[in-house]
Formats: C-alpha cells, structure tokens, sequence
C-alpha cells in the first residue's frame, strides 16, 4: 500500500505540473503570521485527589487552544501557487508547547494548490479533522466533544500525503500517513508511534472525506484509520495489526442566522476494552443581537455490550468587543457511567472525577485572533 500510495502521489503531481509548463515565472509572494490566544479561569467540581475530592481553581485555554503561525503562498502562473504552512500550539500560562514538544506540532507541510487541488506533504490535518470541523462548534475547545474523544484535538498525522479538491459546493480528500506520530511521549499528542522505515503497516493512517457546504445546510463525513507500532506506543495500539478507526458523519441547518446541527462517531479502537463506541450528538448556536451568541450542546457516549458510557450537557454564552477579541463564560456537565472517568474540562492538568461520577466545569475567559 506504500508503494501504491507513493506512486499516486507522483502521478498527482506529473497530472498537476505540465498545465503550468508554458506558463511566465512569477515572483508574486506573500507570507502571513496569524494565531490566537486564549486564557480562562475555570472552576471544577469533584476533583479526584487520591481516595479524596474537592473543588479546583484553573487557569488555562478554555474556549479554544492558543496557537501562533506562519503561512505563505507564491505565485507560480496559470493558476497554480506554491504553498506552506508552520503552525505551533502553546499554553500562554507559562509559555510552554502544547504539542509533545514540537515547535510546529499543529501544522508544518508543504504544496501546490491550483485547479486541480490541494497537494500538500508534511504534518498536517487528517481528513476526520475536516468533517468533525464542520459539525462541531466547539472546536478544540476544553469542553464539548474533546472530553469524550481525545483525538477531538489531535486530528493530525506526521509524514503525510494529503490531497484535497473542491466540485462546486463539495469537497473530497484523501490523507496516507507513512508514520502517523515520529514524537516520543505517551499522551494523545506524542504517541510514539514513526513508521516509515518499519513493517507494513506499522504507525500507518489513511482517511478520506466527503463534505458539502451549502448556503441552507451542510454534511460531511469521513473515515479514518490509524495503525498500531510497538510496546512503546501510547493508547494499547502495540502492534500494527491494531488500529483505531472512526467514521464520522453529520450535517447541520440554518435558519435566521442560527445554525442547529447533529453528528455521530463511530469508534472501533482495539487498543482499548471493549473497542467500540457511539458518539451522538446535536448542538446550536444562535445569535442575540449584534454581538452575542449562545452555542449548546448534549453528547451522548456509549461502549457496546458494557456499562461504560457519559453524557455532556454543554451551554456557553461569547460576547465579541471586535472582529478578533472575545469574551466568553462555558459550562459543562459530564456524568459518567460503569468504569469511565471523564472529566469536564480538558484543560490542562485534567482532574478527573472519581470512576462513574459526575463533575461541572465552569470557564470565564478572553480570546483574542490576530
């Protein structure tokens, strides 16, 4: 499948290339440094201590992760630009990455962009990112759909080939990952996890997408799976012939300028027991006058043939002063069931509440875009 892939990709850019051989050299170039920052203080019930709980006082990214980056584009005639991107995650509470150490661990690839798509190589989205994107209002944020799916927030893969076309109001796209995650670590963001040079299969992704956006309603879906490494590799996938899959579909509707929406997520995870999950949600954001919205959301977590489940009830209320700050005031509650152990708020440290309990997050924040 390597090769295959690899040879794709060649004719991708042989098929790309010669409409543009004929065409004048251009010095046309532009570079951008774009980013957010965004600190909350957040309020946590039930946190587990030991045989204890108690209350706890945060202070970290709340509505969404902060994130600087540069981004650039040239010219190449007849249509067809040159493009890259280096994009780094960071806690601004002590200035640390937020990525597994990487300087670049959002984003850092390099392509062509033209009539004939996108064809980008390097670390980069996975096509699950795209899909979910669209269908979910709360991002990356520390609540919402990241406290029962931790790849909510990693849909990344490293050593990629990416290939991304637009038919009007659809898209399509194709990712293939030699080695999903070169980063030694053991969380979502650094799972040590190289390929390459290893057996077939070893810490291999592919996915693909299908997505319509449309002036009245949208869908998406897609399908993504990523392989397994060795002993070392974080998440139970200690062998290639282990994976974690998800398909991912969902659509949404909009109406006077609010927008309602559902989405489903199924997991099949063999590095965990039982491996496969239903993630269900519906969510809406409405508008009230110029400058303030309210998003919701409930999600609904359930492990087939197991007790294990949660259930998140999401409200949060953003109040823009401008085009790029906000102010904003979150609250989620999680209750979970069986063995599970969630907690309302990914930020960072996560406190979980004890096994089968429930927990509230409360987060009053800024977040400003530049």
């Amino acid at each position: 499948m390597n090769y295959t892939f690899a040879a794709c990709a060649c004719a991708a850019l042989i098929y790309i290339a010669p409409a543009y051989a004929e065409a004048p050299l251009s010095s046309e170039s532009s570079v951008t440094l774009y980013g957010s920052i965004d600190q909350g203080v957040q309020y946590l019930s039930h946190a587990a201590t030991g045989k204890t709980t108690g209350d706890a006082f945060q202070v970290g990214s709340g509505m969404a992760t902060s994130f600087f980056g540069l981004r650039g584009a040239e010219n190449l005639g007849g249509g067809l630009m040159a493009i890259w991107n280096l994009e780094g995650g960071f806690s601004p509470q002590n200035g640390t990455s937020s990525q597994g150490g990487r300087l670049f661990g959002r984003q850092s690839y390099v392509g062509l962009d033209g009539p004939y798509g996108r064809l980008t190589f390097g670390r980069q989205y996975t096509m699950r990112f795209y899909a979910i994107s669209a269908i979910n209002p709360f991002g990356d944020g520390a609540q919402g759909l990241t406290t029962l799916d931790n790849g909510i927030a990693n849909p990344r893969a490293d050593n990629a080939i990416s290939y991304r076309q637009h038919f009007g109001d659809f898209e399509a796209g194709v990712n293939y990952s030699f080695g999903r995650d070169a980063v030694s670590g053991n969380s979502a963001v650094a799972t040590n996890c190289p390929g390459e040079t290893t057996p077939y299969l070893e810490c291999k992704e592919w996915s693909a997408l299908l997505k319509y956006t449309g002036t009245r309603w949208g869908a998406a879906a897609a399908y993504e799976r990523n392989y397994g490494g060795t002993s070392a590799t974080y998440g139970g996938l200690t062998s290639p012939k282990l994976s974690d899959s998800r398909f991912v579909s969902g659509g949404y509707f909009n109406v006077d300028g609010a927008r309602f929406g559902a989405g489903w997520i199924l997991r099949v995870n063999e590095g965990v027991s039982p491996p496969r999950s239903n993630l269900f949600w519906v969510d809406g954001t409405v508008p009230v006058g110029p400058a303030f919205s309210i998003d919701g959301m409930v999600a609904d977590l359930k492990f087939e043939h197991s007790q294990n489940k949660a259930l998140v009830e999401v409200l949060r209320g953003v109040y823009s002063l401008s085009k790029s700050t906000s102010l904003y005031l979150t609250g989620e509650h999680i209750q979970n069931g069986g063995k599970l152990a969630y907690a309302a708020s990914t930020m960072l440290p996560v406190e979980d509440p004890p096994v089968g309990g429930s927990q509230i997050s409360v987060i009053a924040g800024i977040k400003h875009r530049f």
